[in-house]
């Protein structure tokens, strides 16, 4: 018997000795204190008990093991969720004088599971950006991420079917700051209100495209990943990212927002201030600028976009994914540092992404990336009066890093506002160089070593 099927066994067990009881005897001692359901598939439900639950859960879990591949695609609680609603049903048709009905039972739930992973599609996700503070920026995309001014964006969706003329026309007018009357339709008027809320204020739309098939949750949070990650490829093209970073911004992530603190010293009247959290966009770039800075870092852009298409493949079909793994990883902690408030945690973010360009070999393999990306030597001086890039490695790597990782650090509470500008410049520098040698070799004919 599988494991499983032994589980299985347990639910029946478990139902038999239940079968009769009151609810309040089914609920005795479960610090939940409320009944536990499952659908029955009639439209009722069958009230279980904790022992059930717990096994339900197992099966679950041990169900979702077997499928490696729905690993990055279904959520664990999206999946035992499934589990809940496609068992219900069996057990409320079991016979339990029965003997010998797990296999039975397995093999039905299985079909039924199948059914539901077979029923998913590919999916779009769109949110509203801030991105750059004008809005004649034309369309542009980073892997299966794109930026769309969202009068484009609106065009776009109502050429595909998705809204009808007269909601583009009503979209478009309330955008322009006009009022409109109300809808008569109950299903238009909550797709209006969708677009209205999930777009905001922004004038542009991050779109993601994920071909393939995501569950609910999983699809949203990879999507999610996937835009921020295109926004921080985005600001890689100027000098501090982390500045431009403040204004370029999912809707999703919500709005720009004052924090406020009161101020007291003893024996003096001190006014408090407050300071904005985010920026309301990001930097104004005339829109011929930007297509020629995405003409001149094209390299490094065609590099983030295979780094986000291996993203949003669940099953990783590249064949250099030890490349990409690490560029992501190192995207993903860059972008970390550069949202994170606090001096030293952004130092640690950057350290962590030059650490993935790295291979994960500590001070000595960021300095051979150094070397090898940017020409920079152990032994180089960061300025003629300042220390050996050896020595700020170091002081990022070991002092930053790894003590405040690893509780050890002597320094928390000093002034790290220094060693963070010069870590994001190195880890940026690193990233876009890192990337555009990628972009330069043909998967074809690269190695997916990432040490060579």
């Amino acid at each position: 018997m599988s494991n499983p099927e032994k589980i299985i066994e347990d639910i029946l067990v478990a139902l038999r000795a239940a079968e009769g009881k009151s609810v309040t005897a089914l609920i005795s001692g479960d610090s939940f204190q409320l009944p536990r359901l499952i659908p029955s598939g009639d439209g009722g439900t069958i009230q279980i008990t904790k022992e059930i639950d717990d096994c339900i859960s197992r099966l679950a879990h041990e169900l979702k093991t077997i499928r490696p591949n729905l690993a990055r695609n279904v959520k664990e609680s999206e999946w035992r969720s499934w589990v809940r609603s496609s068992i219900g049903p069996l057990l409320a048709k079991v016979s339990l004088s029965a003997s010998k009905q797990a296999p039975t039972l397995l093999t039905k739930l299985e079909t039924a599971l199948n059914g539901i992973v077979a029923n998913l599609n590919p999916t779009e996700y769109a949110f509203g950006t801030t991105l750059f503070s004008n809005s004649d920026v034309a369309s542009f995309a980073i892997g299966p991420v794109a930026f769309e001014p969202r009068m484009a964006w609106l065009n776009r969706k109502v050429a595909e079917g998705e809204y009808t003329p007269v909601t583009h026309r009503r979209v478009e007018r309330i955008w322009s700051g006009a009022r409109v009357g109300a809808r008569k339709s109950n299903r238009d008027k909550l797709r209006e209100a969708d677009i209205i809320n999930a777009i905001g204020p922004c004038q542009y739309v991050c779109t993601v495209k994920l071909s393939a098939a995501f569950a609910s949750d999983a699809g949203l949070e990879t999507a999610l990943t996937a835009a921020r990650l295109a926004l921080t490829c985005a600001s890689l093209v100027f000098e501090t990212p982390s500045v431009t970073l403040q204004g370029f911004n999912l809707h999703y992530d919500g709005p720009m927002y004052r924090q406020s603190a009161l101020t007291f010293v003893p024996g003096r009247s001190v006014l408090s201030g407050s300071r904005f959290n985010r920026r309301p966009t990001g930097p104004r770039i005339r829109a011929k600028h930007w297509q020629a800075e995405l003409t001149r870092l094209a390299d490094m852009f065609a590099a983030c976009g295979e780094v986000l298409d291996n993203l949003v493949d669940p099953a990783r079909s590249t064949p250099r994914p030890e490349l990409l793994e690490a560029l992501l990883q190192a995207l993903i902690w860059f972008e970390r540092g550069c949202r994170e408030t606090g001096d030293l945690m952004a130092t640690v973010g950057f350290a962590v992404s030059l650490d993935a360009l790295g291979k994960g070999t500590k001070t000595k393999g960021i300095l051979a990336v150094l070397e090898a990306r940017l020409g920079i030597k152990r032994t180089d001086r960061v300025n003629p009066q300042g220390p050996t890039f050896q020595s700020l490695l170091d002081t990022i790597y070991s002092d930053g890093r790894s003590r405040t990782i690893h509780g050890t650090s002597q320094k928390i509470g000093y002034d790290w506002t220094s060693m963070r500008g010069t870590s994001e410049h190195l880890a940026r520098y690193a990233l876009v160089t890192c990337l555009a040698h990628v972009a330069q070799t043909p998967a074809a004919t690269q190695t997916d070593d990432l040490k060579q």
